[in-house]
């Protein structure tokens, strides 16, 4: 067993260990899913060729189920005793995969959209609660860093801490969200995790906080297996089972690590999704028009025709730049503090 005095050399065992069990597990897992036909069955959204939708429909769904596991399975083999992190990331990882798995059963077994957009984002809410929760009985006070600026620090029952913890309940429940949103074509989704992981995991490392970049190592490593078999042309698909606590915890790595503002960054692209279909959606509503050929922000350029190696390569690209910017902001505010 790894003890916690290995220090730096327990997150490149985490990553090495789960990107190697992912590895392995994952074209049995893919068979078992061919095995019972649990496929996404007439619910690929926004695909133009036929030929293409019909390949995708016969995908296996149910792809984040092992990637959001293996990390809290791996977990208790190296540390004797476990931090309250990990009860607190396994009851928000939890909250949020039960969410999505009712959603992609639901997809599958009634031949419907899913449950009702009401139904998760209560159970989001929920989760998000619950975490929260946990998080105010352990500390009972949230740090909240504002680069160049200030470091605030507000008691959990304060007008601050309230307003405080409806805004992690925000990020929570948004990044959880994005994900899910970015989750419409192979490899994206997982490609622009990776990156946004990797950035949280230099913070972490950065601030001393092993534990924390171990569990980013393992949910790192256990993503780039399953994203070698989401990758064009897909062999099993993430679905809402896994992208919204996959969300979740990117969210919660970024509370722990006080770079909530700086989540923007790390997650640039994530964001940019979000955004536009809240404008799509807005400027309809208004004009009765479209900005774009088609909201999220992937599939607008789909419909312009660009491959979707091209638009997840680009996407990627654009990630880590905006990823690279928020870690030299990070770097300059601890210089300058």
């Amino acid at each position: 067993m790894v003890m916690p005095s290995d220090g730096y050399m327990i997150p490149l065992a985490g990553f090495l260990s789960s990107f190697f069990i992912s590895l392995v597990l994952y074209p049995f897992w893919i068979r078992f899913i061919k095995k019972f036909s649990l496929s996404s069955r007439g619910h690929v959204d926004h695909i133009i060729d036929q030929e293409t939708k019909l390949t995708k429909e016969k995908t296996p769904a149910f792809g984040g189920i092992p990637f959001v596991m293996i990390p809290f399975l791996l977990a208790p083999l190296f540390f004797q005793t476990l931090p309250y992190e990990y009860y607190q990331l396994l009851t928000l990882a939890g909250a949020f995969f039960t969410v999505g798995l009712a959603d992609d059963l639901y997809k599958i077994f009634t031949l419907s959209k899913g449950i009702s957009a009401r139904a998760k984002f209560g159970g989001q809410l929920f989760g998000s609660a619950l975490f929260i929760t946990l998080i105010s009985l352990a500390k009972g006070s949230y740090l909240l860093e504002i680069p160049f600026i200030a470091s605030l620090s507000f008691p959990t029952f304060s007008l601050g801490g309230v307003v405080l913890i409806l805004f992690l309940a925000f990020i929570l429940v948004g990044t959880s969200n994005a994900v899910n949103l970015a989750d419409g074509m192979d490899g994206l989704a997982g490609s622009l995790s990776l990156i946004t992981l990797f950035f949280l995991g230099l913070a972490g490392l950065i601030r001393g906080e092993i534990f924390l970049t171990f569990m980013i190592c393992l949910l790192f490593g256990s993503i780039l297996g399953f994203t070698i078999f989401n990758k064009k042309p897909a062999q099993i698909f993430m679905g809402d089972v896994g992208s919204l606590p996959l969300g979740g915890l990117i969210a919660a790595f970024a509370i722990y690590l006080n770079q909530e503002i700086l989540l923007v960054f790390y997650g640039g692209i994530f964001v940019v999704e979000v955004l536009s279909v809240i404008l799509q959606v807005y400027y309809f509503k208004r004009t009765k028009t479209r900005i774009f050929h088609c909201a999220p922000l992937h599939h607008h350029y789909q419909f312009k025709g660009w491959s979707e190696n091209k638009i997840v390569y680009r996407f990627a690209l654009a990630q880590t730049l905006c990823a690279f910017l928020g870690i030299f902001i990070y770097f300059l505010a601890r210089t300058y503090a």
